[in-house]
């Protein structure tokens, strides 16, 4: 199944984000990036199977290590989104397990094609418990601006004192996917008008993906979240999506992951867990690629 991370859409927005080059080598998006003093990266973003199969096999390869020479690339990342049990080896191919995740390589799926009621069904009671509640306190979904999402992302991430993007990196992303009504911005709202929570949601290939949100501090109680998610869910079955992604899970229920909280969070909407290869890297230069290694473990 395609990737919404292989469009033409994507690839556009991450070059406008601080990626410098991009290719297409046998229709898999390669990009490249600049490593200050090293020289440089090439990734590819989330593969379906058919393109992770095809990073395996030599023809691919000759001609990954054939652009690396060129624009002086240390390694090549490989983001493959086939499930973890696969048959597909790329440990066999050259490739080691990357050091870091670009996207998230643990996710929860919602299964969109049952009844709406049997989707509330399987949600954790607190789940349903929690949309009724918000629906109690009449609080309405709608689609916003991004200026909206950026409000509530910005303070989210200071009020957990964690570094966080500048509103052009959403405004690009919208800008760019929402040409193809791939992105947009859902809202929620209390009855006087206060923003509650805010999400950038991603509808592409049948799944339709929670990527990023943020929410207010004020007016708890109202459960704005849950309704927010609920509505999305509801819209992404009437745009015929078969699954909805909650996009990123700490891995193994571990409480000191930075994610554990938010992943209580999405639990209660039920689902299924799915866990992907994740990304990998065929590294060029060894040396350099240690450096990077290092470096990039220092600035985290």
């Amino acid at each position: 199944m395609a990737t919404i991370f292989q469009t033409k859409e994507w690839e556009n927005f991450k070059l406008s984000t601080g990626y410098q080059k991009s290719w297409r080598v046998f229709d898999v998006l390669v990009l490249e990036k600049k490593i200050p003093l090293l020289g440089s990266m090439l990734y590819t973003p989330v593969t379906s199977r058919d393109q992770t199969k095809l990073a395996t096999e030599k023809i691919f390869l000759d001609q990954i290590r054939k652009i690396a020479q060129e624009s002086k690339a240390i390694f090549y990342r490989l983001e493959s989104g086939e499930e973890a049990t696969t048959d597909i080896s790329l440990s066999s191919s050259g490739y080691i397990k990357a050091f870091e995740e670009m996207q998230p390589e643990h996710t929860l799926l919602i299964d969109l094609t049952r009844s709406e009621d049997d989707i509330l069904a399987q949600m954790k009671q607190k789940g349903r418990y929690n949309i009724k509640i918000a629906e109690k306190h009449q609080v309405e979904v709608a689609t916003g601006e991004v200026s909206d999402f950026y409000k509530l992302y910005a303070e989210m991430a200071k009020r957990q004192k964690i570094t966080f993007r500048d509103i052009s990196y959403f405004q690009n992303l919208v800008d760019k996917l929402g040409k193809k009504e791939y992105a947009r911005v859902f809202n929620v709202k209390a009855p006087d008008g206060t923003l509650l929570a805010s999400a950038i949601i991603v509808f592409f290939g049948g799944i339709c993906t929670y990527l990023f949100g943020g929410s207010t501090s004020e007016h708890r109680e109202m459960m704005g979240p849950y309704k927010l998610h609920w509505e999305v869910m509801k819209e992404a079955k009437r745009r015929g999506c078969k699954y909805y992604d909650m996009f990123g899970i700490a891995p193994n229920e571990d409480e000191k992951h930075p994610w554990a909280g938010v992943t209580r969070f999405k639990r209660q909407f039920g689902g299924q867990d799915f866990s992907s290869l994740g990304s990998w890297d065929l590294v060029i230069s060894p040396i350099k690629y240690k450096l990077f290694k290092l470096a990039e473990k220092i600035r985290r």
